[in-house]
């Protein structure tokens, strides 16, 4: 049984984020960008979910509270998992290191939870339910775009195409040049 709150998006956050491709694409773009990842999945569960697309201006807002979260709780986890899987000195105690990595790792997810909730808490408008798909679609992807104006990052070919594939995973019924076309990617691209 789960410690974590139930809800919509962190229920979609865990699906999404186990779709082909959606893992390494969120992690390139925290790499490379400096992405929060909780706040590219709130960017796609937004517009799938049928709901408008985020302005600048309260995607801002919003940022100001995550970054903090990010950066006083969810980065200094990371960073002691990270220490306690890569150090040599780990390997004196395996066993008691590993465990400790584990329940650190737990940590971590517990305060990636509590910031979806606090990400769903601070802007989560009514869904309209009956939005066409290709509507949500380009919700999804201008709240991407939203994003990345935000933190002053112009898409490269690399870019788009980790959006292509958190896209993919978000709308998967949809057909895939249709989805490259909204994202800004031309001609054939692979799934990965």
């Amino acid at each position: 049984m789960s410690d974590f709150l139930p809800h919509p998006f962190w229920n979609f956050s865990l699906e999404l984020y186990g779709g082909e491709g959606v893992a390494e694409a969120c992690l390139d773009l925290q790499e490379r960008r400096g992405c929060d990842v909780n706040v590219l999945l709130f960017c796609c569960w937004l517009g799938a979910s049928g709901r408008p697309t985020l302005t600048a201006e309260r995607l801002r807002t919003i940022l100001k509270v995550s970054d903090v979260w990010q950066a006083e709780i969810v980065r200094p986890l990371r960073e002691v998992r990270k220490l306690l899987k890569d150090r040599s000195w780990a390997s004196a105690l395996p066993e008691t290191v590993e465990a400790t990595r584990r329940r650190v790792a737990d940590a971590e997810l517990a305060a990636e939870h509590a910031e979806q909730l606090k990400l769903a808490m601070l802007h989560a408008p009514l869904a309209e339910r009956d939005r066409p798909v290709d509507k949500r679609l380009r919700a999804a992807v201008g709240n991407l775009g939203v994003y990345a104006v935000c933190l002053g990052v112009t898409p490269d070919e690399k870019d788009r195409r980790a959006v292509a594939a958190l896209v993919a995973a978000t709308f998967p019924d949809l057909v895939r040049t249709e989805i490259n076309r909204t994202v800004g990617l031309a001609g054939p691209v692979d799934n990965h």
